[in-house]
């Protein structure tokens, strides 16, 4: 398997890290891009054993840390920029996926681009559903455990948060208080028709595959229902029992996937070649 690794510039001059990986072939591959969620990273718990297995059937799997992640390329897997992730917001990340697809797009790699296909989890699903409602390039997508509404994220007080011009979230897995500034609230209301995902998604005339676990405590089967109802054509496929990272935890010390998540890539990987 050829794995290469590379930087391109992202929103204020800050970088995206890309990770791609293929089986070498004469044939032009279908192209891959996977987009991490909130608090989340290329690298996290069985990212990369999911890429392998779509490598292995075929497909060119593309992979990236938004610049405002609060991971660097010298620590990949921990929050050690706080101050980027708390001046990231929906806009950069929306602009970043285009970043990407612009990286791809103009590279020489073996693709055929007109079957460029997106795949988002949970945050990353609601930008992958923005992206698909104004990219004509993109011809497919697919949510993993996808957020349906940005808009609902926000707490109902802001007075504090205005005040004081940043609030903190705890990451219970780094123990780490993480900072986000009011900006990331103000952009958000500056930008909201295009990070209006309800409006957005209906939008969308391309194929759409939502798949969500029944057991999602983080983020409801509820918005996937909400997502498959405002998508005309779209399909949705339900992982009985599953929670939201679908049995990966980070870190993530085995071989093998969880049976959940292999039931996720299956039918993603079924969506992507039917014709």
């Amino acid at each position: 398997m050829i794995e290469k690794h590379l930087e391109i510039v992202g929103c204020n001059h800050r970088k995206i890290s890309i990770d791609y990986r293929y089986l070498e072939t004469s044939v032009k591959m279908i192209p891959v891009i996977y987009v991490h969620g909130y608090k989340g990273f290329k690298d996290w718990g069985a990212s990369n054993l999911v890429a392998n297995s779509f490598a292995d059937k075929g497909f060119f799997y593309l992979k990236f840390n938004f610049s405002h992640n609060g991971v660097t390329s010298e620590h990949p897997i921990d929050f050690v920029d706080l101050e980027a992730f708390g001046n990231n917001n929906y806009e950069i990340e929306l602009n970043e996926l285009g970043l990407v697809i612009d990286w791809l797009e103009s590279s020489i790699l073996n693709v055929d681009f007109t079957k460029l296909s997106v795949i988002g989890h949970s945050r990353g699903g609601g930008i992958v559903l923005l992206r698909t409602a104004q990219d004509r390039r993109i011809n497919k997508a697919i949510t993993w455990a996808s957020v349906c509404d940005f808009n609902r994220r926000f707490t109902p007080d802001f007075s504090d948060w205005e005040d004081t011009g940043v609030q903190y979230v705890y990451n219970a897995r780094t123990l780490q208080m993480m900072p986000l500034y009011y900006q990331f609230y103000e952009n958000f209301l500056k930008n909201f028709a295009k990070l209006d995902i309800l409006s957005q998604c209906r939008r969308i005339d391309k194929p759409l595959l939502i798949v969500h676990g029944t057991e999602d405590h983080a983020v409801s089967i509820d918005e996937a229902m909400e997502i498959h109802d405002l998508v005309n054509g779209s399909s949705l496929v339900k992982i009985l029992n599953a929670g939201h990272t679908f049995g990966a935890v980070h870190p993530y010390d085995q071989n093998t996937l969880p049976t959940d998540l292999i039931h996720v890539i299956k039918s993603s990987v079924s969506f992507l070649t039917d014709i």
